[in-house]
């Protein structure tokens, strides 16, 4: 009886908690969603059989919408939902929206807001290399092409469903965080607008991090 006590004792100090359920709302159709869908299955491909470790369940929406409509998605989703979530992040870009636009998107919405300046691809590509000054959206698909090649990744394509999985290998990952960490000290203390080069979606993955 008593090893029984010791057993189930042990088996709760090694149980691993996972956060609440994730609920990933992204404007794109295509990348964004492709990116976090790799994620996603990572995480189940490494836990699938683990019976001691809880994994976090994850919902990928990619509405194709702009940000304000993105918001406002977000609001009546979580109203009709079937389920409870604990962390709930929003993903859309400066892109061509105006200033105005972006920062009050941004102050409107009630949820974790993983914005990128100028776009999404702009975290992709810091898992290849720092961005340190202001970087166009066409800029930024010519270094992916060049980073790309110069790691035998081929051509970058922005509906490449193994997106994850390609740049994702070795110490990418810790490397984009870093690099996301030191762009947070650029025109720190201006409006989200205002900031290029900057991105917040490394914090959805410093978040789920620890199960990949």
């Amino acid at each position: 009886m008593r090893n029984k006590e010791c057993n189930r004792k042990n088996y709760f100090k090694s149980k691993k908690l996972a956060p609440a359920n994730y609920l990933i709302v992204c404007e794109g159709k295509q990348t964004e969603p492709n990116y976090f869908e790799g994620l996603k299955k990572k995480i189940n491909e490494k836990y699938s059989n683990k019976v001691d470790i809880i994994k976090p369940e994850i919902n990928i929406k990619g509405t194709g919408r702009n940000t304000m409509d993105l918001v406002n998605y977000t609001e009546k989703f979580i109203n009709h939902a079937n389920k409870k979530y604990g962390e709930v992040w929003v993903v859309f870009d400066k892109d061509d929206y105006s200033d105005n636009q972006f920062d009050e998107a941004i102050k409107k919405c009630d949820h974790n807001v993983a914005w990128s300046n100028p776009n999404f691809e702009l975290w992709l590509l810091s898992h290849l290399k720092p961005v340190t000054n202001y970087i166009s959206k066409g800029s930024i698909i010519k270094e992916l092409n060049k980073e790309f090649q110069k790691n035998g990744l081929g051509e970058y394509k922005k509906n490449d469903k193994n997106i994850f999985e390609k740049i994702t290998n070795g110490d990418k990952l810790s490397n984009a965080i870093d690099n996301c960490k030191s762009m947070e000290k650029i025109n720190e203390n201006a409006n989200s607008s205002q900031r290029n080069p900057m991105t917040q979606v490394y914090k959805i993955i410093e978040g789920l991090k620890e199960y990949l």
